[in-house]
């Protein structure tokens, strides 16, 4: 499977690279989706996980993907010509894009009664806290049969490779965690751990069925993504100029820790991105 949708992927040009396009078929392969499912995706951006479950499911079966972010949003590609490129592509029929946040795209019309699936990929550190996401959960128990989540683990598994991704996700994490400091243009808003996921999912009527830990394929973007992001100038620059004196100490040692963390790898740096824990509850 893996050659034929990277090679779609590319076709379809829709701003994924084949490394990120490998990531998500590795997730899938652990879900086992069934060909022919409706699958509800929740916070798509520009859909490339979209991509992989539309090509699983097959022709019977069809991904809706939604996401509340402005098209105009992201880079290289915004959401909104990615998008449009991975619907003009060879499978793009089996895939419809709203602009919506979860609640309003259930009480409308164009939400289907039940799904196989409602699923979140690197979703759920784009919420603000783990109080945006309980009701999620909560809304989408009995419209849907089974949940997936999958989201970076806080593990690096005894890969030091991985210690700067991590850093550079709690760097942003209290940076946005500031009041008024919230800056929509990082991919890290909150850190929800998989403990605390389990523990909303829950709360919100679900039972957990599965979960496991994915290792990030190799040339895995993210990590470079995030720490680059945290040491750039602009970043420090935003940082000084939000929060009290103590805790702007702990944000600049926040900083101090991934560049350094990034000098132990050596001057040319093969970061690596963290694991991904998946869970699954019905």
């Amino acid at each position: 499977m893996s050659p034929d949708v990277i090679n779609i992927a590319k076709l379809s040009d829709g701003g994924s690279s084949e490394h990120q396009i490998q990531h998500r078929i590795d997730v899938l392969k652990k879900w086992n989706l069934l060909p022919g499912s409706k699958i509800l995706e929740i916070g798509c951006g520009q859909g490339d996980f979209t991509l992989v479950a539309a090509y699983m499911v097959g022709d019977q079966g069809h991904v809706t993907a939604i996401d509340p972010a402005p098209l105009d949003y992201g880079a290289p590609m915004t959401l909104g010509q990615a998008q449009d490129k991975l619907k003009q592509g060879q499978i793009g029929d089996r895939m419809t894009f709203y602009q919506s946040n979860l609640q309003e795209f259930l009480d409308s019309s164009a939400s289907e009664q039940v799904y196989d699936y409602a699923i979140f990929v690197h979703s759920v550190w784009y919420l603000p806290s783990a109080d945006a996401l309980q009701p999620m959960l909560a809304a989408l128990h009995g419209r849907t049969k089974h949940l997936l989540i999958a989201e970076y683990s806080l593990d690096i598994c005894g890969d030091i490779a991985a210690l700067p991704h991590l850093l550079a996700a709690i760097s942003q994490a209290e940076f946005n965690s500031r009041s008024n400091a919230l800056d929509q243009d990082d991919n890290i808003q909150s850190i929800i751990s998989p403990q605390i996921i389990c523990a909303l999912a829950q709360k919100a009527g679900w039972e957990l069925q599965k979960e496991e830990v994915v290792e990030s394929a190799e040339g895995q973007e993210d990590a470079r993504w995030e720490v680059h992001r945290v040491l750039s100038e602009a970043y420090s620059l935003r940082s000084e100029s939000t929060g009290d004196a103590a805790r702007q100490g702990f944000a600049n040692a926040l900083i101090d820790a991934v560049a350094q963390s990034a000098r132990v790898l050596g001057p040319s740096p093969k970061l690596r991105t963290l694991p991904t824990w998946l869970g699954k509850w019905v």
